[in-house]
């Protein structure tokens, strides 16, 4: 073998490992936006059924409407990764509620999940309306 072969095969070497490390480290940083959005889903569908929940009876008296916004105020939160080396990130949870039609009484209800991940801001959103009680 003679030098020039030596250094041309650590060259095809090198780049090869730099390839799967930065392979490697793309696939992990992916991984672990993914685990944050699904810890981010998860916070704004627990706000969704807390509303679900509140109660909103119409046809009693007088009338009992607990599902307007000042009840469900933006709340700070943490989103947890499973492993237990990773930084919490903390996410804000915003509620929206708005009158759709008032007959018959319907009220669409809109969470965002705010969060930030390296420099961007990510926002996990979900819409669903409701009907009053019966």
């Amino acid at each position: 073998m003679t030098l020039v072969e030596v250094v041309m095969a650590l060259a095809i070497t090198a780049l090869t490992v730099a390839g799967i490390v930065s392979g490697y480290i793309y696939c992990s940083n992916v991984t672990v936006m993914d685990s944050l959005t699904m810890a981010a889903s998860t916070q704004a569908q627990a706000r969704i059924e807390e509303a679900h929940s509140a109660q909103w009876d119409i046809s009693a008296y007088p009338a009992i409407d607990q599902l307007v916004a000042t009840n469900f105020t933006d709340r700070t939160v943490t989103l947890n990764l499973p492993d237990s080396k990773s930084v919490a990130i903390p996410a804000t949870v915003r509620t929206t509620i708005s009158e759709v039609s008032s007959n018959p009484p319907i009220k669409l209800i809109h969470v965002d999940c705010i969060w930030q991940f390296r420099d961007a801001t990510m926002t996990n959103s979900i819409e669903t309306m409701r009907a009053p009680d019966q």
